[in-house]
C-alpha cells in the first residue's frame, strides 16, 4: 500500500508537495592530503515540508538553538548522521538550499516513507 502517495493526495490541497533532491550518503573518499570528502547518491523526489510542531520540538534536544528547522515527509528512507554506526549525513535540497537531516522522527516499512527533522545549511561563500 502506498501510504505516502495516499496521504499526499489528501493533504496536497492544503500543503502541496515540493520538488527536492535527496543526497543519500554513500560514505567518503580520502583525498591525497588525507582529508575526507563525503560522497552521495542523488534521488529526485516530491516531499511535504511543514513547520516544526510542538510535539516534534519535544523530541529534539537543544531546542533553544537558533536554526531554520523544518519537518519533512519523504517517500524514501533517509538517515541522520550517526557516528556510532558510521552512516547517514543525508542532505535534502529544496527551497534553493541544502538541508541536513539531523534526526529521523519516524519511518514506515522498508524505506516506504520517512519523517525527518532538517536544518538549513549555510551556503558556500563565493
Amino acid at each position: 500500500m502506498q501510504i505516502f502517495a495516499l496521504a499526499g493526495r489528501l493533504s496536497g490541497a492544503v500543503n502541496p508537495c515540493v520538488a527536492a533532491t535527496l543526497l543519500a550518503s554513500t560514505g567518503s573518499v580520502t583525498n591525497p592530503d588525507g582529508s575526507q570528502t563525503p560522497t552521495y547518491t542523488a534521488l529526485d523526489l516530491q516531499i511535504e515540508v511543514q513547520a516544526v510542531a510542538g510535539e516534534d520540538l519535544q523530541l529534539v534536544q537543544n531546542i533553544a538553538q537558533q536554526a531554520d528547522r523544518r519537518v519533512v515527509y519523504l517517500p524514501a528512507a533517509a538517515r541522520a548522521l550517526n557516528g556510532a554506526l558510521q552512516c547517514g549525513g543525508d542532505i535534502l535540497q529544496f527551497y534553493g538550499a541544502d538541508w541536513l537531516i539531523t534526526q529521523s522522527l519516524e519511518q514506515w516499512g522498508e524505506g516506504e516513507w520517512s519523517k525527518v527533522l532538517v536544518i538549513r545549511q549555510n551556503s558556500p561563500q563565493a
